[in-house]
């Protein structure tokens, strides 16, 4: 999320999006998905979580999120040919309409080591006794992503005078 969205707000948006998620809250999710199709390849993730209410409280943020989410398209899954904002989309559908739902763990791993966002099932804490669906979008943290683009400017700027 690194550049899109500060690195305080993603903390903030993933306990959201895991306690929306979690075991006591999965039957009321259940429903919302039978009732509404809260999750849907006809929505985008922005429209589905700013319905449950899943966003940043500053307004700033707030767009950073929802332009974060669409970003997503431009990831790769862990499924060929699918992009990791559909990805999630298939994973709560999949998850909230099957015969035995399983509580929802957003997670972030590095995106130097596996730029695709992925979905398994597991323990997503070492505390939990429960198997969740564990969704994990690859991440850069903020000051890391910043580095990189300045390191990127500087070579271009040092390219640019050798070919003068």
């Amino acid at each position: 999320m690194g550049l899109m969205i500060k690195d305080s707000t993603t903390l903030d948006i993933l306990v959201q999006l895991n306690r929306r998620f979690e075991s006591e809250a999965l039957p009321e999710m259940v429903e919302l998905q039978r009732e509404f199709g809260v999750f849907s390849l006809q929505h985008a993730l922005q429209q589905s979580f700013a319905l449950l209410g899943i966003v940043p409280q500053d307004w700033t943020e707030r767009r950073r999120w929802y332009r974060f989410l669409e970003h997503l398209r431009t990831y790769p899954s862990d499924i060929a040919g699918v992009n990791g904002h559909d990805r999630v989309i298939r994973a709560f559908k999949d998850d909230l309409e099957s015969e035995k739902p399983l509580p929802v763990s957003i997670v972030c791993h590095s995106a130097a080591e596996d730029p695709r966002v992925t979905v398994s099932k597991g323990r997503p804490v070492v505390f939990s006794l429960e198997t969740h669906v564990i969704v994990s979008i690859p991440t850069t943290p903020g000051r890391e992503a910043r580095q990189n683009i300045a390191e990127e400017a500087r070579a271009r700027r040092v390219q640019k005078r050798g070919k003068k």
